[in-house]
């Protein structure tokens, strides 16, 4: 197993290299002949058309490989993101579900515990007959499963299913982007898959600057579609008389539009373009013993986690919300006021109450209980109207909120964050800035900056 690991890790090295290196000549070969197959044996591509499925064929071994050692990274950031839309979106329960890419499901175990109520039926598309045996091995006896059904291409899901069933409430394409070399065949997916859309759409990729860029691009390829949809509809619109306007029309202008649900607080372009820096996360996650012998470095076990680096966008259709900020109106006190403010009396310990009284003597052991952080983990289990009413709280869509792209540095009583914002109203342009929170000028924000971490909201 550990010799299977090696020979992935250096497949996917030269997947890298050929998603670098064959741009160019795939790209020239599908435009002087666009349905020849181009077939790349080095690096086991396979092209069949510029509107074909583009898919990587994974060996038995490799499936075995893969699912020892990438499968729990994976599955983690799938997780990660999945709960981000939950947040994001408290009243979204995806029924029917469509995972692009899925190889053996890592994505799929993650909706079953996002989700574990509403998912009605799943459709898997995985060219990879020996990923989709995986799949069916590692799901076998389970209980509770939704109708799952899988395909090879979208367009074997598209001739098996009809017209009105090819809708997705949730779209999901994890880590399967990067193995397309082409960009034309790339977009060509994601149309495709933004078609089979009718709620969200999540596309998530490795945490380097190669899958930073594929995010990117196609997230502004999604939003510049769907404004060019908006004009059209809109000069159309003016071309018809009010009193003829049908109710198709008015149907497709609500349903028209897109808006970014996740990571960013707008839908301008990313300022992070062109500075060198690239947009990405991390979700650290446990690594069993098995697979830290798997994963051996000149010999020697790895450390017993590890942090897996991932970037995503999540999309809806529709129109953002237009929402108050978050700080509107609040008006904040600085240090020096709040301790001028500061009754005298207050300050006075009264050390009679913190004596034992014979009551506290009588029941030791209830006072000697500490709150675990697994008794919370247990006891949520059991409680689960107190979470719910929980999630009820929950930052808003309407642009007011930041998202911090790097790690907080505290200096002493300051504290700095790089943070994603968005600088109008409507959230149609955003900028890259960084914000200095200090304790004497705003004790209150300087206690959530504390808190903060990378990924984390910030209000504005």
């Amino acid at each position: 197993m550990n010799r299977k690991v090696l020979l992935l890790s250096e497949s996917f090295s030269r997947i890298k290299d050929a998603n670098l290196q064959l741009i160019a000549s795939s790209s020239r070969d599908l435009v002087d002949d666009p349905y020849r197959p181009v077939d790349h044996r080095s690096a086991r591509w396979k092209i069949q058309s510029t509107y074909g499925d583009i898919g990587l064929k994974y060996r038995e071994d490799e499936t075995e490989a893969y699912v020892a050692s990438r499968m729990p990274a994976v599955y983690s950031a799938c997780h990660r993101v999945l709960r981000e839309v939950r947040r994001r979106l408290p009243e979204f329960s995806p029924a029917r579900v469509l995972d692009f890419g899925a190889g053996p499901g890592s994505a799929l175990w993650a909706m079953r515990d996002v989700w574990p109520r509403s998912l009605e039926r799943v459709n898997l598309v995985e060219p990879s007959k020996s990923m989709q045996r995986a799949c069916q091995s590692l799901l076998q006896d389970l209980k509770n499963l939704p109708l799952i059904h899988s395909y090879d291409s979208i367009q074997a899901l598209n001739r098996n299913l009809d017209k009105g069933d090819r809708e997705h409430d949730l779209v999901i394409s994890s880590y399967a982007l990067g193995e397309i070399p082409s960009l034309s065949d790339r977009i060509t997916v994601v149309r495709q898959l933004w078609d089979l859309t009718r709620d969200v759409l999540v596309l998530l990729e490795p945490g380097t600057p190669h899958g930073s860029k594929i995010i990117t691009q196609m997230r502004s390829y999604i939003l510049w579609m769907e404004k060019r949809k908006c004009r059209k509809s809109n000069d159309s619109s003016r071309e018809v008389s009010s009193d003829v306007k049908s109710i198709a029309v008015e149907r497709a202008s609500l349903k028209s539009g897109a808006f970014v649900v996740a990571p960013c607080p707008h839908d301008g372009c990313c300022p992070l373009e062109n500075t060198g820096k690239y947009c990405h996360f991390v979700q650290r996650l446990e690594r069993t013993s098995s697979q830290r012998a798997y994963k051996r470095s000149k010999g020697e076990p790895l450390r017993g986690f590890e942090d897996e680096k991932f970037c995503f966008v999540a999309l809806r259709h529709g129109k953002r919300p237009r929402e108050a900020w978050p700080l509107d109106g609040m008006e904040f006190e600085t240090l020096k006021e709040r301790h001028a403010k500061r009754n005298p009396e207050d300050l006075i310990v009264d050390f009679e109450d913190q004596l034992e009284t014979e009551a506290d003597e009588e029941s030791p052991f209830e006072d000697a209980l500490v709150p675990y952080a697994s008794d919370i983990s247990e006891t949520s289990t059991f409680h689960q109207d107190d979470d719910d009413e929980e999630e009820e709280v929950h930052a808003d869509l309407g642009g007011g909120w930041g998202r911090i792209i790097y790690t907080p540095v505290r200096r002493g009583r300051q504290i700095q964050m790089d943070v994603c914002r968005s600088t109008k109203r409507d959230g149609s342009e955003g900028a890259f800035e960084r914000v200095v929170v200090t304790q004497s000028k705003n004790p209150t924000l300087h206690l959530q900056a504390r808190r903060s971490l990378w990924g984390d909201l910030w209000p504005f």
